[in-house]
């Protein structure tokens, strides 16, 4: 990424307001222990039921002429639209509103997306797609939009010859983590990071099958 893109990513950032989540994110890498989930949907496999949003969407690849809205409601996601990674999907309301993005990413794109991927990205195969960079914006959160929309956006995987969907999800963000539950993900596996003055150590642990969601795990406790 050049030193010009990042200052201007940089920028619109705090235009956006999200100061204290680029200091959270630097103080994060000084020094944190974290965690995130490798979840896995078999896309053979009938989704049943579907999720469904409260308001109606229609998914289509990211054109253009959106890339100023999308960077300006999320603006770190720039460097992603300016590399032209295939493919970044939206989601659109009846009025033609973009209510949500994300990236669906074939095996034989995805030494495109390391320099702007956080950590280490383990290396699939070309049975599978990768979703990542999701995001709902914020005047339509609420209303069931990312599980609907992942759904469909990782049945485009389907066309490309793939088996398998798989996403990134910090093992703590349950929102997210329901969302992708109901687009029949899956826990997969565990990726357990270390950050240590600006220094990454990482890594991956397989998940036996059946593996529950934590959301899952403490719904169980307290009904017991």
């Amino acid at each position: 990424m050049s030193l010009g893109l990042r200052a201007k990513t940089a920028l619109l950032m705090l235009r956006r307001g999200e100061h204290s989540e680029m200091l959270t994110e630097l103080a994060n890498r000084i020094y944190s222990d974290d965690a995130s989930l490798i979840l896995r949907r078999d896309l053979t496999r009938p989704l049943v039921p579907r999720p469904t949003a409260k308001i109606p969407i229609r998914i289509r690849p990211a054109e253009p002429g959106d890339f100023a809205q999308l960077s300006a409601e999320r603006p770190r996601r720039l460097p992603a639209l300016r590399a032209n990674i295939p493919t970044c999907y939206v989601a659109t309301t009846g009025d033609g509103s973009i209510c949500y993005m994300q990236w669906l990413i074939p095996a034989d794109e995805q030494a495109r997306l390391r320099p702007l991927f956080k950590g280490e990205l383990a290396a699939y195969e070309s049975d599978t797609v990768l979703l990542e960079f999701a995001y709902t914006f914020e005047r339509f959160r609420g209303r069931g939009i990312m599980g609907c929309a992942m759904a469909e956006i990782a049945e485009q995987g389907r066309s490309l010859g793939a088996r398998w969907a798989i996403t990134y999800v910090k093992q703590d963000n349950v929102a997210s983590l329901k969302g992708c539950a109901s687009a029949g993900f899956r826990p997969f596996m565990q990726r357990t990071e270390r950050w240590r003055g600006l220094r990454l150590r990482q890594s991956f642990r397989l998940l036996a099958e059946g593996t529950p969601y934590p959301f899952e795990l403490k719904s169980a406790s307290q009904s017991s």
